[in-house]
């Protein structure tokens, strides 16, 4: 039936989660994204100072003091020793190889510039350095020429150092406007990041309600349910199978309830049968025994389950509801005598967890079948049985946490399930008593574990003799339980 779910409880807890969660993930992803963008634009703005800062103080130093030498040196720029660390920390290069060097300079700090004045002034910047390259080749000719060393003086005073001047402020003014765009940045983060906290707040305030609505509406879609599930269970348990649910969502309730409606309607219908088949008392007991649903079992499970509701402890009753469906699917199980190994071990699995939630402090338990053992059949309800007599007679009796343990290994053409616990254990005599009833061809109502009993005397019957169940116990030590049944993969019987 689980296929049919369409709108589950963790569907509803999700939408839950979904609706608080992801606006303030969105918030967190804009305010994020805001500071990536203001660290970007902090990191360009600082790569951008640095770079131009290279520059401010060299460029004007190096350029002046390589000329100034080629001038009373008379010496062409290209004689000079490029490189040449000079007494006051200059280093002498050729203006032609250095005035190119800084056009690319500005051509990359125009391309990081961050806003559009700087870009200007370094378009400013390389007009001079070109009037710069020009004066450079003018000096260069006339110091070739027929120009006195005053009158190369004089236009290197002129012209060269005043050029290096403009061009050394238009980088300092680059450096300004870069730096002052830093107050820019901050003041837009401080804008974006009140709008942030305004809209968390918002979305805060909106979210939360919105999902105390949907928590409170889911809550009562589960609560409401399930106490007219205990009101049924109730009627049922005084013998009255003609009660229905009402249908409900298609959720894990829903599944419940349809669940129950069926094990009502099963349990009428072979109650019905059993008052007219009295003929063959052998198959009208295995019947019984296959479609007995315990009320007082039921009832609690689903009382367990109003009050983990009732404790907003969703996920605990989302468990509990998924067992008791599964454990209800099993038992009826299309009304087959013979269900497979891993149908059989989700039986027990599903009864094990809701006795769990209800004896927590002294139940523990481990199942360990072979996988190779999943396809093969067995008579329903063969394994449930000895698993609720081990937890009623053996661990609720015992002081402190018990332990049930259920194996399942292939051995030639049998297989071997074991049931094994760590409580009260029977005495010699009692022991005795079950081992004898066990051998009786016909069951006495009377007789105590009627439902291990009629375990025993269904694998007998299906299997042959010299299978069934063999019991070993020790008082205050536990019991085990060992269960033989012919390896078959083939259901023999419908």
């Amino acid at each position: 039936m689980k296929k049919y779910i369409r709108n589950s409880l963790n569907h509803r807890l999700l939408r839950i989660s979904l609706t608080v969660f992801m606006p303030m993930l969105f918030v967190m992803i804009y305010l994020l994204v805001s500071l990536s963008n203001a660290t970007d634009a902090y990191r360009d703005i600082t790569h951008n100072i640095v770079y131009a800062n290279q520059y401010t103080q060299d460029f004007k130093g190096r350029i002046d003091y390589s000329m100034y030498l080629a001038v009373i040196n008379q010496k062409s720029v290209e004689e000079l020793e490029d490189g040449k660390m000079l007494v006051n920390g200059y280093v002498t290069v050729n203006p032609y190889k250095y005035i190119n060097e800084m056009e690319r300079a500005c051509d990359r700090m125009s391309e990081w510039a961050t806003v559009a004045t700087s870009r200007n002034r370094i378009k400013r910047v390389k007009n001079t350095l070109r009037s710069l390259e020009k004066c450079v080749k003018t000096l260069e000719e006339g110091k070739n020429g027929n120009w006195k060393y005053q009158e190369q003086m004089d236009y290197f005073d002129m012209n060269i150092k005043n050029l290096t001047t403009l061009i050394q402020g238009g980088i300092q003014d680059y450096v300004y406007i870069e730096t002052t765009n830093y107050e820019n940045v901050r003041e837009a983060l401080d804008v974006k990041t009140r709008q942030s906290f305004m809209l968390c707040g918002v979305v805060t305030v909106f979210a939360v309600f919105i999902a105390g609505y949907m928590t409170i509406r889911a809550t009562r879609s589960i609560t409401i349910p399930i106490r007219e599930l205990c009101d049924m269970t109730e009627k049922v348990a005084e013998g009255d199978f003609s009660v229905r649910t009402e249908k409900a969502d298609l959720d894990e309730i829903g599944v419940l309830s349809q669940s129950f409606n069926d094990m009502t309607e099963e349990i009428g219908t072979l109650v019905e049968d059993i008052k007219t088949q009295q003929e063959n008392l052998h198959l009208t007991e295995t019947k019984l025994l296959q479609a007995q649903i315990n009320p007082h079992f039921l009832y609690n499970t689903l009382d367990t389950i109003v009050w983990l509701a009732e404790e907003h402890k969703t996920d605990e009753v989302v468990n509990m509801v998924t067992a008791l469906s599964s454990f209800f699917r099993t038992t009826l199980s299309k009304g087959r005598d013979f269900i497979t190994v891993e149908e059989e071990e989700s039986h027990i699995r599903s009864y094990l967890k809701i006795q769990q939630f209800r004896y927590q402090d002294i139940l523990d338990y481990s199942i360990e079948i072979d996988e190779e053992l999943r396809e093969f059949v067995l008579p329903k309800l063969t394994l449930q049985p000895l698993v609720e007599n081990a937890l009623y007679h053996g661990i609720k009796n015992k002081r402190g946490k018990g332990m049930i343990r259920i194996t399942g290994k292939k051995d030639g053409e049998n297989i071997i399930f074991k049931v094994h616990d760590n409580g009260k254990g029977m005495t010699e005599e009692k022991l005795f008593e079950l081992r004898s009833n066990m051998r009786k061809k016909k069951l006495d109502n009377n007789v105590n574990s009627f439902g291990v009993i009629n375990v025993n005397q269904r694998l007998r019957h299906y299997y042959g003799k010299e299978y069934g169940l063999s019991y070993v116990s020790r008082q205050d030590e536990g019991t085990e339980v060992t269960v033989l049944v012919k390896a078959e993969n083939i259901q023999p019987f419908t």
